[in-house]
């Protein structure tokens, strides 16, 4: 059987050492090696249909410094690649940031809310069409995921189908329909050590400076639960059987 060409769009600086943490992510859930390409290099020359033609699936990941909701020179681009690989209809993982834009992207409502962040392991619960789905409908329920952000969904875009919720982020994965794009706000990527490795990197924009609560953070991320069964969908997305 030949390998799955599959390609992450990273939306992170390139000197960011998270670039290369989160293709390392992606090609050990997914089971296979992993393209990577940063974002300016992709927005400053944006991909041709040829390019996206290559590939036999994608992932988008998270961004790190970056939100949705900034005024950044290649964000319209950014929305634009992700309609792109839509219409090419190819297996497709947008985590995180990649939920937020394509929701974005398709007309729907992302909004920053400190109130809600949500960081380390969270408990979800999959809707009628998430238990009738070939990807998610494989977990257990109730299961836990990883997740980093500030950024929230608060109206899912037309043309898409609700597959999972939380209690506090409502809106955690979406399939579009027609075709086998899959969004969710968590990081299916991610295991608990990965997400400790995210979180010492990043861990000014996720806790207020002092240490106690630094400490407190840490110790609740650790502390967290694992379902491994939602990085296995990753493998099973780029094998077809989505």
């Amino acid at each position: 059987m030949t390998t799955p060409r599959v390609l992450l769009i990273s939306l992170r600086d390139a000197h960011d050492p998270m670039a290369s943490h989160e293709r390392a992510c992606f090609a050990r859930a997914a089971d296979v090696p992993v393209d990577a390409v940063d974002v300016h290099v992709v927005f400053d020359a944006p991909l041709p249909p040829a390019s996206v033609h290559a590939y036999d699936a994608f992932f988008f990941g998270g961004s790190g410094a970056y939100s949705v909701l900034d005024d950044t020179p290649w964000m319209p681009d950014a929305l634009e690649a992700l309609l792109r690989v839509i219409d090419a209809a190819r297996p497709t993982w947008a985590s995180c940031f990649g939920f937020q834009a394509v929701a974005k992207a398709l007309g729907g409502v992302v909004v920053h809310d400190e109130a809600l962040t949500e960081m380390g392991a969270v408990q979800l619960t999959l809707t009628d069409a998430g238990r009738a789905d070939p990807l998610l409908g494989t977990l257990p329920e109730p299961f836990w995921v990883q997740e980093g952000h500030h950024d929230h969904v608060i109206a899912l875009p037309p043309a898409v189908t609700r597959l999972a919720i939380g209690d506090r982020g409502v809106e955690q994965a979406f399939r579009i329909d027609g075709v086998p794009f899959y969004a969710s706000q968590f990081h299916p990527e991610l295991d608990i050590d990965a997400v400790i490795a995210r979180f010492l990197h990043y861990a000014d924009h996720y806790h207020n400076g002092d240490h106690a609560d630094f400490e407190a953070i840490l110790a609740r991320l650790r502390g967290g639960g694992d379902t491994p069964e939602v990085a296995r969908m990753l493998a099973r997305l780029v094998r077809g059987e989505a």
